[in-house]
């Protein structure tokens, strides 16, 4: 007993650690700053709810079922990261060639319908949880054991790692006006600019490391 709680304090900051750069629930919530300017507080609050949601089922799915969804499908993890790599960077590109005229208030209701319509794509997929954090909650749930007590605390643990990382995508998400308010709007989109090209890197990295993995 005394074992499988050692490893299940050892396991909840390890997944959130690991899960932590990638998501970038920071970096990520000042790319939306400029993504849903002029959104009403309380439906953006509302929605930051959804994606959190969204993201610990993404995360959880893919951490305790994503080896048998990769052997139905006759899916390699190196397939999801060249695909996923090339929809993260596509998504990169577009926000670093988005209008200018992206982001700005217009009628309340309007303003809420758009960002209810992007709540899932492009919010919660990939924004926040892309084809990284699903590889790396698929390799955790592949290598901890099943049938055992330690099993059973590994899987508890690594589903609380889940829930803290998708209580910091909450916490940044709704509190996007505090942030907002403290940096000029020009800062904020050229932040988020900046942000978008670092996004198209990780998604040509993890691309790159699908690539390796396939070739070898």
């Amino acid at each position: 007993m005394l074992d499988a709680l050692w490893v299940a304090l050892r396991i909840v900051p390890t997944v959130f650690l690991a899960l932590f750069p990638v998501v970038n629930p920071i970096g990520t919530a000042l790319i939306l700053a400029g993504m849903t300017n002029g959104t009403d507080p309380k439906v953006w609050k509302a929605t930051s709810r959804k994606i959190a949601v969204y993201s610990f089922l993404i995360l959880i799915c893919f951490f305790e079922f994503g080896f048998l969804i990769l052997k139905l499908f006759g899916i390699t993890i190196p397939v999801v990261q060249v695909s996923g790599g090339m929809v993260l960077a596509a998504m990169g590109w577009q926000l670093l060639n988005g209008s200018q005229n992206d982001g700005q208030p217009g009628g309340g209701g309007a303003a809420a319908a758009s960002v209810s319509g992007k709540t899932f794509y492009p919010f919660t997929f990939p924004l926040t949880i892309g084809p990284g954090g699903i590889a790396i909650a698929m390799t955790f749930g592949a290598h901890f054991q099943r049938g055992t007590a330690i099993g059973i605390a590994d899987h508890l643990a690594g589903a609380a790692g889940i829930f803290l990382i998708c209580l910091s995508v909450y916490l940044c998400y709704s509190n996007l006006q505090f942030l907002s308010a403290r940096i000029a709007p020009a800062g904020v989109k050229a932040i988020s600019k900046m942000l978008a090209f670092f996004i198209i890197c990780i998604g040509v990295q993890i691309l790159w490391e699908g690539i390796k993995a396939l070739r070898h």
